[in-house]
């Protein structure tokens, strides 16, 4: 899953300036969100990248890929942002590849 992970993180980098614009509504602290991510559902980091203009998008799954969340950090707004999330490895790939 990582191989897969890297080629589709870069192909998310293009994608990650239009999610710049993010909502507060979806969006907290980051160490919150991953301290949160790790407690209630096993996640860990797995893979990330980083934009051009700096923002960093972040992929944390279980070790099993039973759950994963994509997260996009706003580090000049000192936000991190839910881009998505769900169960099963194969609705990670597609989400990924869908960038």
């Amino acid at each position: 899953m990582v191989k897969f992970a890297g080629k589709a993180i870069a192909a998310a980098v293009f994608a990650m300036s239009v999610a710049s614009s993010a909502k507060a509504a979806t969006c907290a602290n980051r160490d919150a969100v991953v301290d949160r991510l790790n407690a209630n559902f096993g996640e860990s980091l797995i893979a990330n990248a980083m934009s051009a203009s700096n923002n960093v998008m972040e992929i944390y799954a279980k070790p099993n890929s039973s759950t994963w969340t994509i997260l996009l950090t706003l580090p000049q707004r000192r936000l991190t942002c839910l881009v998505a999330s769900g169960r099963g490895e194969g609705r990670l790939q597609a989400f990924l590849h869908d960038l």
